[in-house]
């Protein structure tokens, strides 16, 4: 009983469980990132020391929170065009989480959450129907036929792991051949009809995301936003573990929920992606 009240007590102040949760990953990311530019880092969180030590008001700015916002700063400027997209919306969410210790408004950071999520959705769904090969299915074609997607329900397909199999054979020795020969190759379909299915894919994908975008930018505190997102979210996770950005779009939903149920699946959500990434499981 006593564990329940202080569960509820905690889905209560959704923002500042979102941001507990936000401040866990973005230790775990930071500490699976440390080797990257390492230099830049160890300087940075020896000054962040000096001056949680030596600064006579270190606690009214969020020192650990400054130190690790430069550290993600730093791997995006040296690794700018190789850096994960769900970085730079990590940047953007620790930025608005620091600036809120500082004008302490819950609606302003409502905002600016609500923005984010629906810019990134959008900016996503603009990706999409700029890609030919998203478009046309082949992306979603490729992806399935060498195993990439759907991975822990390909082996209820019959036969479908040596059909796989066979598929990478191909590809590598394409890839071994001189490419002024113009080779090609075929891939075997692990499913019958897979060229439409991933046709209808794509754009059932784009419609979806367009869909959410929407209901976050019209109806941000709508139970039906919600469980939206939440089912956008967990088709992504079946199709491709993709932890982290699924983890910060969770989050985001966390900070902009209220009812009780809804911040509960985001917390669930939250805290297997969390745990998969500490685990180097998925892509974070």
């Amino acid at each position: 009983m006593k564990n329940w009240i202080f569960i509820k007590n905690k889905l209560t102040h959704p923002m500042a469980l979102a941001s507990l949760l936000l401040l866990v990953m973005l230790t775990i990311y930071s500490v699976l990132k440390a080797v990257d530019n390492w230099q830049w880092k160890v300087a940075v969180i020896c000054i962040g020391i000096l001056s949680w030590f030596l600064y006579k008001d270190r606690y009214k700015h969020p020192v650990i929170w400054l130190v690790l916002f430069t550290v993600l700063l730093i791997d995006l400027y040296f690794d700018y065009f190789t850096v994960a997209n769900h970085h730079f919306m990590f940047v953007l969410m620790v930025g608005a989480v620091i600036s809120y210790n500082y004008h302490q408004r819950k609606d302003i950071l409502f905002i600016n959450i609500q923005w984010l999520l629906v810019l990134v959705i959008a900016a996503s769904v603009l990706q999409k129907l700029m890609s030919p090969q998203f478009m046309s299915g082949d992306f979603y074609y490729f992806m399935m036929n060498r195993g990439f997607l759907f991975q822990s329900f390909m082996n209820v397909v019959p036969g479908s792991v040596e059909i796989i199999n066979s598929n990478d054979d191909l590809f590598a020795s394409l890839k071994k051949s001189d490419p002024n020969l113009g080779l090609t190759i075929t891939f075997r379909d692990v499913v019958p009809n897979l060229g439409v299915i991933c046709q209808v894919f794509a754009w059932t994908t784009i419609a979806m995301e367009l869909l959410v975008a929407s209901a976050l930018l019209l109806k941000p505190k709508k139970t039906w936003t919600h469980l939206l997102l939440i089912l956008m979210i967990i088709g992504i996770l079946c199709t491709r573990i993709e932890t982290g950005f699924m983890a910060l779009l969770a989050i985001c939903g966390l900070m902009l929920s209220e009812k009780g149920f809804l911040k509960g699946i985001y917390v669930i959500i939250i805290t297997g992606c969390i745990l998969l990434i500490a685990t180097r499981i998925g892509m974070h």
